[in-house]
């Protein structure tokens, strides 16, 4: 039996690199994940950014092997999910003309209006538009048209809002120097996350997507249907390390395990205070602590983030329009034990911790169900998925890119 030829999501993360690799699924729009990687990369990567590129291209390198060592074939095409400080939203529009004969909706003509909000983007010369997502289509003034329904339709003018993300083209260059092989796309980790983890009936209802990460958690809010808002927070999983670190003068791998295996965001009523042991910074001696002093320090750094957040949402255009469908919690740092619950006592709304909708996205349940690997897991899925819902920045010029997308999901559609 011949080797499977991989799809790859490589998630350039707080302080590691994350792979996963797949295969499309008998109907091409659903992956089939077999196999993947987690390589710290502390030296080289820091909240997202590269800061020593040989460190990095070490990571990323390590990362492939293992995983095509782990499905036993080769990587052929390779999606990069990006996250960070040098990545910004910015709301565009445009706007185009329906020429063709018929008057109708073609993937050539939703290719044109994106182009169209793509032109109107001012950036400077040191930027680059990483992704272009369409909110809302509006057909000869008809509104409420939304990104998966315009193709087909009858007009004679089409409008769009799109949501972009602008990178510093530095860090996108340090990034594919680092990955160091011929990439077929890049997108924006929150939003691969996002995309596999909620559902068509969460996004009308309105809810917050939020990746809570190393370094940084990620905000991504939908409202009526539409991607409202992105956003991240300069705090993450690892400053909680880092307070039991200092707390507990211990080294910071000792205070991560400690953190996963007696760490707790939220008190149970059955919770129990009991002692653990830990090894000190010297490395030889073993300590006493309890799970309730624990408990002490972790509280008010997630309190920090879920003010944060609360803030961030308070001073945006929706507000509170996340409430009905909740909050869906992901990345590594959402496997911290209690925060679910913490999360849904402070905002008074439901939670839960995402899993990819098994519509996208089937596999080895170990990688698929484990917040760790979805950004990796979504940017994957995108190589398969993703049609005119996210204007995924490629090798090949947009337009092209994008159209042949469009047309094969046309062309399967009708």
């Amino acid at each position: 039996m011949p080797k499977q030829t991989l799809i790859a999501g490589v998630d350039i993360g707080s302080n590691q690199v994350c792979c996963v690799a797949g295969v499309p699924g008998e109907d091409g729009r659903i992956i089939k994940i077999l196999g993947s990687s987690v390589v710290p990369c502390n030296d080289g990567i820091k909240a997202g950014a590269v800061i020593n590129i040989q460190e990095a291209a070490l990571a990323v390198s390590r990362a492939f092997d293992e995983t095509e060592k782990a499905v036993g074939s080769q990587i052929g095409s390779i999606i990069v999910a990006v996250r960070g400080s040098f990545v910004e939203p910015k709301n565009s529009t445009g706007s185009a003309d329906i020429n063709n004969s018929e008057k109708k909706v073609t993937p050539e003509v939703v290719a044109n209006v994106l182009d169209s909000a793509r032109n109107k983007i001012k950036i400077d010369s040191d930027r680059q538009i990483l992704q272009i997502v369409p909110k809302e289509f509006t057909l000869n003034q008809q509104k409420d048209i939304r990104y998966q329904n315009p193709i087909g339709m009858s007009g004679s003018f089409i409008e769009v809002d799109v949501h972009a993300l602008i990178a510093g083209s530095g860090n996108i260059d340090n990034i594919m120097t680092a990955v160091d092989a011929e990439v077929d796309g890049k997108i924006y980790s929150y939003l691969a996350a996002s995309d596999v983890l909620v559902t068509k009936e969460e996004k009308e209802l309105g809810c917050l997507v939020v990746d809570f990460g190393g370094l940084t958690t990620g905000l991504v809010h939908y409202v009526d249907g539409i991607l409202r808002y992105t956003s991240e927070i300069p705090v993450g999983s690892d400053n909680i390390t880092r307070d039991i670190m200092h707390k507990l003068r211990a080294s910071f791998a000792v205070s991560k395990e400690v953190k996963e295996m007696y760490g707790a965001a939220f008190e149970y009523p059955d919770f129990k205070n009991e002692e653990f042991e830990y090894r000190a910074a010297d490395g030889r001696s073993m300590k006493k602590f309890d799970k309730a002093q624990l408990m002490e320090i972790i509280q008010p750094r997630i309190e920090q983030v879920l003010f944060s957040i609360d803030k961030i949402m308070k001073d945006s255009a929706y507000g509170e329009q996340f409430l009905s469908g909740g909050i869906i919690l992901t990345g590594g740092g959402s496997l911290l034990m209690g925060l679910p619950e913490a999360v849904e006592k402070y905002f008074g709304c439901s939670v839960r911790v995402g899993v990819p909708n098994s519509e996208k996205v089937i596999g080895v349940n170990d990688i698929v169900s484990s917040p760790v690997y979805t950004a990796a897991i979504g940017a994957a899925a995108s190589a398969l998925t993703d049609n005119y819902g996210s204007y995924v920045s490629s090798k090949t010029s947009s337009k092209n890119g994008f159209f042949s997308k469009a047309a094969k999901w046309f062309e399967d559609t009708f």
